[in-house]
């Protein structure tokens, strides 16, 4: 599979793209590696014999009862070379397939394989008797006189399966191979000619278009795809080999043009959806390349999201550098500060009270107002795509407002700047706190205001932080803490700017709030700070303060604590940043979440067998992912002595 995804991605053919179980595959040793894939999507690496002892014998033995499903697991099988234990599942799947040549041709190939010849033929005749001379049968018949050494009579029935069904690949392009060995080149050509002619035949025709791309004849490749895809009989795959030649020849713009219109990624290989995005990508159409990225998502498939992921990083990024920033009109603008008395993430939960530890009332609060960005001479202010900057403006705020509320006896607020369905607003120049004197609650003894800047890109970021503490009983600004660093150092400064904040406000608790709530460290804190900065745009879609029409990247902003709490699975916070996100992100309508139900259904059961403290959130997923039964149940199992404050958000959750 990981081989044909990379062909996909890069237009390049991989023999696996054709393998079927036909072929005979050389025995693999049972140390090496197989590639696979885990509910969240990870790649991962085990051995053959504990894929074979683990993973594929119980599978056997689960699927024994499903003949789809054995059928796909016999095949995968004999292209994984486990052909030894395969012949009790084939003889299973004589006993209860409703489709006798399938049943019969794959029960014949795991004979053949195990060298077991006449018993070969037999299967393969006795399914001739029930289905007919079909093209599958005549094919593996062909290869049982191939062994016997019979070219003559192998050849003989081998016609007869490619005039049975003109479009079996395996017949045909063995057929093919024949003929251009008798006759070369041209023997290859006159052969796939024949076959095109013969009534129903498109297969043979995409071989051609093949041929003619090689030869640098696009029009004649173009002419025989397009007289294919309008008839519409081509099956699931081809649509993959047709775009991977077109890519591969250099014809990017035949993809969307041919394929883009019929794809349908229900139906079709889904690598010729990935090879449609890598022409989108490659032809600057990110609008295009998004549309059809949420198609893929919706189908689910683990092994692919990996790669998903980058086309949607690569479309986002075309889309930054293309749309360009709008001037703002300030007396046209409609403003509203946000207030924010928590941490970001435990919005979204339906007020989880039982979960966190609140803070005793009327305690001193310290207000965080968005930083200001230190702006260049000829900048001004404009409507413009979240950056770097722009939600670092947020973000810091967020995360010493978070520390004040869990490592001091004081209650940490953020206030940011909104415009109503535009955004957060950034700010060019320090903030002077004498202007907000008056308008901070009478409760707050210090505020905290500030400017950020950063020049270069990347990894030669240099990044300038200045951060003002303000005494609301003084009516002065008490002290001023400012640093530099470039961005692999920027963590590191921010931690250095909360120490000295801290030091300055005094009463820092030897253990924090909660009891599950770790200090991130220095090189995890960037990552921790984007978090913070994505939770808060969720934040304003859920409050119905932004349009989802604006919203870019919604996948990557609800992936991001996921991976954090991959990486780091000891750690609690991720899992309830994720949680909280999908709370938002139902509040808001998302169209996306469907395709978050098993990993979310994994991470609480991993969470519940680690006693986790997020487990206990695992009704609002259920309702999130509209499971009432499993909701209801639970609800009606409870004790009767459940904290009543559990008790009261079960009622919110179902509310």
């Amino acid at each position: 599979m990981f081989k044909r995804l990379m062909s996909a991605l890069t237009g390049k053919k991989d023999s696996s793209d054709e393998k079927h179980p036909n072929a005979t595959d050389a025995a693999t040793p049972s140390e090496a590696l197989i590639t696979a894939y885990d509910t969240y999507g990870r790649e991962i690496k085990i051995t053959r014999d504990d894929w074979r002892n683990n993973v594929f014998l119980p599978n056997l033995e689960q699927k024994r009862d499903d003949p789809d499903e054995l059928y796909r697991l016999i095949v995968s099988g004999l292209n994984d070379g486990f052909v030894a234990d395969l012949l009790p599942a084939a003889e299973r799947l004589l006993e209860i397939d409703p489709d006798p040549e399938r049943s019969h041709a794959v029960h014949g190939i795991v004979l053949m394989k195990q060298g077991r010849i006449d018993s070969a033929e037999h299967t393969l005749r006795e399914g001739m008797r029930k289905a007919g001379e079909t093209a599958a049968l005549l094919t593996n018949l062909a290869k049982v006189y191939v062994e016997r050494g019979d070219e003559a009579r192998s050849h003989e029935l081998l016609q007869r399966a490619v005039e049975a069904d003109p479009n079996m690949e395996n017949a045909l392009m063995w057929w093919a191979a024949i003929q251009r060995e008798k006759a070369g080149d041209s023997g290859y050509v006159a052969s796939l000619r024949g076959v095109a002619d013969l009534p129903g035949s498109w297969r043979a025709q995409i071989w051609l278009a093949r041929h003619h791309l090689e030869q640098g004849q696009v029009d004649q490749a173009r002419v025989l795809y397009s007289t294919v895809l309008a008839q519409g009989r081509y099956d699931a795959s081809a649509l993959m080999m047709i775009s991977g030649d077109l890519g591969r020849n250099g014809q990017i713009g035949l993809i969307v043009e041919l394929v883009a219109p019929v794809f349908d990624e229900k139906r079709h290989d889904p690598m010729a959806g990935l090879n449609l995005l890598r022409a989108y990508q490659e032809l600057g159409r990110p609008v295009e390349g998004e549309g059809l990225l949420s198609r893929m998502y919706a189908l689910g498939f683990a092994g692919f999201k990996q790669h998903l992921d980058e086309f949607a990083q690569a479309f986002m990024q075309m889309r930054r550098q293309t749309e360009a920033g709008t001037p703002v009109n300030a007396d046209r603008l409609k403003t509203t500060t946000l207030s924010l008395n928590q941490p970001i993430w435990h919005y979204g939960l339906r007020q989880a009270d039982w979960l966190f530890a609140a803070k005793p009332a009327g305690v001193p609060e310290i207000g965080f107002f968005a930083l200001s960005k230190i702006m260049a001479g000829n900048q001004h202010a404009e409507e413009q795509r979240e950056d770097d900057v722009g939600r670092l403006t947020r973000a810091i705020p967020l995360y010493l407002a978070e520390a004040i509320h869990y490592w001091t006896d004081f209650a940490g607020i953020t206030y940011v700047l909104v415009v109503e369905d535009g955004g957060p607003v950034v700010s060019g120049g320090e903030t002077d706190g004498q202007q907000l004197f008056d308008i901070v609650p009478a409760t707050m003894k210090y505020f905290v205001t500030g400017e950020i800047g950063c020049e270069g890109e990347g990894d030669a970021a240099q990044w300038e932080i200045a951060l003002s503490l303000w005494s609301c009983e003084q009516r002065t600004r008490i002290a001023k803490e400012a640093g530099a660093a470039t961005q692999a150092e920027l963590g590191g400064l921010v931690l250095d700017l909360e120490e000295r904040l801290l030091a300055r406000v005094g009463g820092k608790r030897a253990r924090p709030l909660d009891d599950f709530y770790r200090h991130p460290t220095k090189d995890i804190l960037p990552i921790y700070l984007s978090e913070l900065g994505q939770a808060f745009m969720l934040t304003l879609l859920a409050n119905n303060l932004v349009s989802k029409a604006g919203l870019w990247g919604e996948r990557a902003m609800l992936d991001w604590p996921l991976n954090m709490a991959l990486n780091w699975p000891s750690v609690e916070v991720p899992k309830i940043m994720y949680i909280s996100g999908l709370g938002k992100a139902f509040d808001y309508g998302s169209v996306v979440l469907a395709e978050y139900r098993e990993r979310t259904l994994q991470l609480l059961k991993d969470a519940d067998r680690e006693n986790s403290p997020s487990a206990r959130l695992a009704p609002l997923m259920w309702k999130v992912f509209g499971m009432g039964e499993e909701l209801e149940a639970f609800i009606s199992s409870l004790p009767a002595e459940t904290d009543r404050r559990y008790r009261d958000w079960l009622d919110r959750v179902v509310g």
